[in-house]
């Protein structure tokens, strides 16, 4: 058996890759103890790909998914679907995510973005009364493919599909919705702030200054009839000053 597991693991490309090893032999002495009550339908190099499969995934490997179903023998609706319950059996039928789906398809450059559309997605329903569930791998593998499509990378959609768990016509309705969702919010999403957002800010930021400080923005008027009355008492006063200086008053004499 694990000299069958090694040739495989070398037919598949993945002999240097570190633990892919240990982690396959693992998973098949789990399978077969409990798979005791579970006749399963495929043989023992299917079994084993199979595992290397799932080692992969479990480890972040990459690997080329079209030699693996030839090695298998399997057709590749029996392939997935064995896959399906080899993930039940072992307990490891967690929920795909944007990372996983780059990493196995070697398509790590389009992770970011992949991200930025699932936030966008996951922002326009959680806006909604609705009971999507946003952690399902479909949209995990449509963001991926959309990304793709922005960055005019080349995916295979028959490679990235198996990962949704939906049949082509669902792929269809779903890649049409996520089309109109980005033709429409997606831009939008990039602007930093919406217009006039500029002015409001301003106008919030004076509202919250303190009632001094909002009366040093604006400079006291007098008013003009006050001014004059000043300006006229002001010159009256220093004209009797200039009289008293030029005629001083004579002391009176005893």
């Amino acid at each position: 058996m694990t000299t069958l597991i090694e040739q495989l693991i070398a037919k598949m490309g993945l002999r240097e890759e570190p633990n892919v090893m240990e982690k396959t032999t693992e998973l098949v002495r789990l399978l077969e103890l409990r798979s005791t009550n579970v006749p399963l339908q495929i043989n023992e190099y299917g079994k084993i790909v199979l595992c290397v499969d799932l080692a992969s995934c479990l480890l972040g490997i990459g690997f080329d998914k079209e030699q693996a179903l030839k090695l298998s023998g399997l057709r590749k609706s029996h392939y997935l679907n064995n896959k399906r319950m080899f993930e039940k059996l072992l307990d490891l039928n967690k929920l795909v995510t944007v990372n996983d789906i780059c990493v196995q398809l070697s398509l790590n450059e389009v992770s970011r973005k992949a991200e930025e559309l699932m936030t966008l997605f996951r922002g326009l329903v959680s806006t909604e009364n609705t009971d999507i569930d946003t952690d399902h791998p479909q949209y995990a593998a449509m963001a991926v493919f959309h990304a793709c499509r922005l960055l005019k990378k080349k995916v295979s959609k028959p490679k990235l599909m198996p990962f949704s768990n939906l049949r082509p016509t669902q792929w269809q309705q779903l890649e049409q919705q996520w089309e109109r969702m980005i033709a429409k919010h997606y831009k939008e999403s990039k602007v930093v702030s919406p217009p006039g957002l500029d002015g409001k800010l301003k106008a919030s930021q004076q509202e919250s200054l303190p009632s001094d400080s909002k009366k040093s923005l604006k400079p006291d008027v007098e008013d003009y009839e006050k001014w004059k009355s000043r300006m006229l008492a002001m010159a009256q006063a220093k004209l009797r000053e200039l009289e008293a200086a030029n005629n001083p008053i004579e002391p009176i004499e005893a």
